[in-house]
């Protein structure tokens, strides 16, 4: 792999679907698309009837903050960008920031 390589661009979706012996967090770009774009899935195999078992709730968690991986790092580069002297709009970088940590916190 070069050293150039680059992660598949956002936004990127979090759908859980359930499988033959759990649930599958699908992770990406959707519609999928062969040689185009990736994803990834979590697997929580035989999750707790309703889901409030603490690995079940990690691994959602996880799921949800690596979905919001594309938006979080666009957030902290504008950050960047603005707290290095860039002409940016406080308020555009206030709101990707909470949009982002929103995406990846579970709602409350």
């Amino acid at each position: 792999m070069s050293a150039e390589a680059k992660h598949t661009p956002g936004p990127w979706s979090l759908e859980t679907v359930q499988t033959a012996c759990g649930i599958c967090h699908k992770i990406g770009p959707f519609p999928w698309r062969p040689g185009k774009t990736r994803s990834a899935c979590i697997y929580a195999d035989y999750p707790s009837h309703d889901g409030s078992s603490p690995v079940d709730v990690e691994l959602l968690a996880n799921a949800r903050l690596i979905a919001a991986a594309p938006d979080l790092l666009e957030a902290l580069k504008l950050t960047d960008a603005m707290l290095s002297g860039a002409n940016m709009n406080a308020k555009v970088v206030e709101r990707k920031a909470r949009a982002a940590i929103a995406k990846a916190e579970p709602p409350a």
